[in-house]
C-alpha cells in the first residue's frame, strides 16, 4: 500500500499546474524533473517518519521547496488543495482504498505521460535582491545634482629610492619610517 500511497503523492504533485509551470521553464534547473520526484520522496518520508503529519506540514514542505528549488514564491493557495488531495489519498489509502489513485493515474495515462496545462498560473517577476537600494520611483521630483568638487593635484610625491642590494644579493628591507 505503501507504494500506492507513493504514487498518489506524485501524482497530486505532477497535477499541480503551479509545479508543473515550474517544472517545464525549468525554473529549478535542467533537473526540475528530478526535483519534483524528489519532492514526491521527501512528502513520503514525511509521513513515514512523523506518522501525525498535517495538511499543513504538507503545505509548508509544498511552498518552501518552491522557494528554495523553483525560486517560486506561491501566493495563490494552490498548494493548500495539493496537502489536501494528498491528506485525502493518505486516508483513502490507509482504509484499503486506492480508487482515487488509479483515476488519477488513468488520467495520466489517458495525457501519455504528459503534464497538464499550465494555462491559468500566474507569474509575477519580482526583484527582490535590488530593492534595498532602489530609488524611490513614486517620486516625480527632478532632483537636481550640484557640480562636482573640482579636482586637487596630487601632491608632490619624493622619488623612490633605490634598492639596496647586499653581499648576497638579496635587496635590504628599509621601514618607511627610516625612508
Amino acid at each position: 500500500m505503501q507504494d500506492k500511497f507513493d504514487l498518489g503523492i506524485w501524482h497530486c504533485l505532477f497535477n499541480w499546474t503551479t509545479l508543473t509551470a515550474a517544472v517545464k521553464n525549468q525554473w529549478g534547473g535542467p533537473d526540475s524533473s528530478e526535483k519534483r520526484d524528489w519532492l514526491a520522496g521527501q512528502i513520503s518520508e514525511l509521513f513515514a517518519n512523523e506518522p501525525l503529519t498535517d495538511s499543513e506540514d504538507v503545505e509548508v514542505m509544498l511552498l518552501q521547496v518552491l522557494e528554495d528549488e523553483y525560486g517560486c514564491r506561491v501566493e495563490d493557495e494552490t498548494e493548500v488543495e495539493v496537502a489536501r488531495n494528498i491528506m485525502a489519498i493518505r486516508k483513502e489509502v490507509s482504509e484499503g482504498n486506492t480508487a482515487t489513485i488509479d483515476a488519477l493515474h488513468k488520467k495520466w495515462e489517458s495525457r501519455h505521460g504528459k503534464e497538464m496545462a499550465t494555462g491559468d498560473v500566474v507569474v509575477r517577476e519580482s526583484n527582490q535582491e535590488a530593492e534595498w537600494d532602489s530609488v524611490d520611483e513614486e517620486s516625480d521630483e527632478d532632483v537636481d545634482m550640484d557640480d562636482a568638487p573640482a579636482l586637487v593635484p596630487a601632491k608632490a610625491r619624493e622619488p623612490k629610492p633605490e634598492p639596496e642590494i647586499d653581499e648576497d644579493g638579496f635587496e635590504k628591507v628599509v621601514s618607511k619610517k627610516k625612508r
